[in-house]
């Protein structure tokens, strides 16, 4: 996703004082409407061209077929394949502003729940198969914002345990220290994204309190 697209970091507070932890993530929704606003004149575009051809050539679409049924199922193809190009990165980028995201990590468990327009998921992992925690730093249009993320060996299993304008040295040793696992470089992070990209987590708002 364009570095552009991604959504700004409120800042919060997460103590890291005892499991099980559940953290609740929001994307900005002023962010998703911006998004939106960029990505409905491009797809009016790609959309309506196509529909004014279907429109117009309804009338000789069955004697084409009957005639020329190769001509008139590449053409169909193209175009089909022309509006993919479009809907399918939109839809993705969609579903990212408008997702919710819950994370319950225990001692034994991490348990991901994602909801949005699109429908939801759900998904769990042992802890201990999580790699660790690393300090990541994102650079966007609207600044640089600080990223605690718990490292998975599958990119789209990494999850985002904390962002915030700034990440202070021992809110990370308490992390450490609370789940048990290492703390890891960044370059962790780039290599397992490199393998497999996948969104690691909501880049806006983290909240979270023990329970």
């Amino acid at each position: 996703m364009p570095q552009a697209a991604t959504p700004s970091i409120v800042a919060s507070t997460i103590p890291f004082d005892g499991l099980p932890l559940t953290i609740d993530q929001k994307s900005s929704r002023a962010s998703a409407l911006v998004v939106l606003a960029l990505i409905v004149p491009p797809l009016c575009a790609v959309i309506l061209p196509v529909a004014l051809v279907l429109v117009l050539a309804a009338q000789d679409v069955w004697e084409a077929m009957r005639s020329k049924p190769l001509a008139v199922a590449t053409l169909a193809m193209g175009l089909v394949v022309w509006a993919a190009l479009f809907l399918i990165p939109a839809k993705r980028i969609i579903q990212r502003r408008w997702n919710h995201r819950s994370v319950r990590i225990t001692i034994e468990r991490v348990t991901v729940s994602d909801s949005g327009l699109f429908g939801s998921k759900l998904w769990t992992a042992p802890l201990v198969e999580f790699r660790g925690i690393t300090h990541h730093v994102r650079a966007t249009l609207s600044g640089v914002s600080h990223e605690l993320i718990l490292v998975h060996s599958l990119a789209d299993r990494s999850v985002l345990l904390h962002a915030a304008d700034g990440i202070a040295r021992s809110t990370i040793e308490r992390a450490v220290a609370l789940l048990c696992l290492p703390e890891i470089p960044a370059r962790e992070l780039y290599r397992v994204t490199r393998r497999r990209s996948s969104p690691i987590g909501i880049t806006a708002r983290a909240e979270a309190q023990p329970v």
